[in-house]
């Protein structure tokens, strides 16, 4: 005699089969979504990478469960000030939870990306972030971002690229290293796939950060602006395209616009804009004592520009991260020279 089971639990048995199957699918699917979507904008190398104007720092907790520095947060720093001084990005938006006054992720980005050489005007916090989807929606929403670079590790950078692309974000992302072991790999891995159900199911519903508020501009970045001490003298820096704290020459090139010609000489300075908001001329290398320049005279034509080699290899170096100048002297007639002026061109240093 067989023992039959009650309805009641065979449809119990059912629903719960046909719950999991549904629950099964739908992660098989939001992975495969998610994963199509990063496909081709993940980045292990940053040499690499397109230029974005703002980078968004995807935040975590400093410190692990056991109170010692959470490598994640370590990693993802490192990998957003080595963005920074590459020149791939001009800003940073470092987006985490501040839910209490004791617990501030984005604080604490800004103090290790400052003391990883990456200037605080360059740091914007988004103290909103409490969620990938809200730091993702905010960096549009709020600081206008339609294009960025994402940093965080590999999964959760598929995720921020999936939920970038469905606001409409033009992004690509870095991947910061991953150092753990094979059991937290796996529990990681598992915490994601969840989290990108949710994600799906946020999409489907429509749902809106936490806060968004008014909007915050960027401003943009001073792109080797040039002035003169007198009209019809303008100065551009011709390469390299990124300058780094060890360069060691810059063409630039002599523009002039009046009709008369002009005449400038092999003289330069290079000068640093100080917190103070004042210019100061950089400290040379003691080495090398006085430098001279040769008493050379080059022409300016009004039809066509002058290139020069500057080397500035009498300078103490590294340079810090910030703004600098190049000044060079010139004059137009008559001859002799009565006053000679100053042609400036800005220039950022990673």
């Amino acid at each position: 005699m067989t023992l039959k089971t009650p309805k009641y639990i065979s449809r119990i048995l059912l629903s719960v089969s046909i719950f999991v199957a549904v629950v099964v699918g739908f992660t098989v699917y939001a992975n495969l979504r998610v994963e199509s979507a990063a496909k081709d904008k993940l980045y292990s190398d940053i040499k690499d990478l397109p230029h974005n104007k703002v980078a968004l720092l995807l935040g975590t907790n400093p410190l692990n469960r056991l109170g010692r520095p959470n490598t994640y947060f370590t990693d993802r720093i490192n990998t957003a000030a080595e963005l920074y001084h590459s020149g791939k990005v001009d800003f940073i938006i470092a987006s985490g939870d501040n839910h209490t006054k004791l617990y501030d992720e984005p604080a604490a980005m800004r103090d290790s990306l400052i003391a990883h050489g990456v200037p605080a005007n360059r740091i914007i916090l988004d103290f909103a972030g409490f969620r990938t989807w809200d730091s993702v929606v905010r960096s549009k929403e709020i600081f206008g971002c339609d294009s960025m670079t994402i940093i965080s590790q590999a999964d959760h950078d598929a995720r921020a690229l999936y939920l970038a692309d469905a606001n409409g974000i033009d992004a690509v992302a870095i991947v910061a290293p991953l150092r753990a072991g094979r059991w937290v790999r796996t529990r990681l891995a598992v915490r994601e796939w969840l989290a990108r159900d949710k994600m799906m199911l946020d999409i489907l519903l429509g749902k809106q950060p936490h806060f968004l508020g008014e909007k915050i501009i960027i401003p943009e970045v001073n792109s080797r602006k040039s002035y003169s001490s007198v009209p019809g003298m303008t100065m551009k820096i011709i390469q390299p395209d990124i300058i780094v704290s060890q360069v060691d020459s810059l063409v630039v090139e002599l523009i002039n616009t009046r009709k008369d010609d002009a005449v400038t000489g092999e003289w330069f300075r290079i000068e640093r804009l100080c917190e103070d908001s004042v210019w100061r001329k950089l400290p040379f290398d003691h080495r090398y004592g006085d430098v001279l320049f040769n008493d050379l005279g080059y022409g300016v034509s009004a039809d066509r520009p002058l290139r020069m080699t500057i080397k500035p290899w009498f300078y103490e170096k590294p340079w810090k991260p910030g703004t600098y100048r190049i000044a060079k002297k010139f004059h137009y007639p008559p001859v002799p020279i009565l006053k000679s002026d100053t042609v400036y061109v800005e220039f950022e240093v990673r």
